[in-house]
């Protein structure tokens, strides 16, 4: 859990996520005993047996058969190409839950993580005006998506 609650502190997860700040004693462990909620799904990103992120769904629609996906890479995991791999991963695993839209919710000021979405074969829809809000401030999101057949091999 040290290295979670690290990359969770780090001030670029802070700032594109809704990973609160400050974050609450007590936080961390209640976000980790959601993990499995039968709506949302929570994953460690490993490389070799190192801890370098993690990953998350939204809730997932199994009706209207939708998902958003997201990820955050610790800062000793970034530019080796491991949010492209995890967003191509949880895309394989929503299209194997049997979910015919994914999304990508991605804040605006955040274009590296836009390239991941376009890399893992999303396409860009849009801008969401003033969605993401968090400690009294509110920013824009763009809108990514991907559909059954659109996954590129990897």
């Amino acid at each position: 859990m040290p290295a979670l609650l690290e990359t969770m502190r780090d001030p670029d997860v802070l700032r594109f996520t809704r990973t609160p700040d400050p974050m609450p004693d007590g936080w961390i462990h209640e976000y980790v005993a959601r993990v499995g909620a039968e709506d949302r799904m929570r994953w460690a990103i490993l490389e070799g047996e190192g801890f370098v992120g993690y990953a998350v769904t939204g809730p997932i629609d199994r009706e209207g058969l939708e998902v958003e996906l997201g990820y955050a890479v610790s800062p000793w995991g970034r530019g080796r190409g491991v949010a492209t791999e995890t967003l191509r991963q949880l895309t394989q695993w929503a299209f194997a839950q049997g979910m015919q839209r994914v999304t990508a919710l991605i804040s605006a000021d955040n274009p590296a993580s836009s390239r991941v979405a376009e890399k893992a074969g999303y396409t860009f829809e849009g801008v969401l005006r003033s969605v993401h809000h968090r400690n009294g401030r509110r920013g824009d999101l763009e809108s990514w998506s991907i559909l059954p057949g659109e996954l590129p091999a990897s």
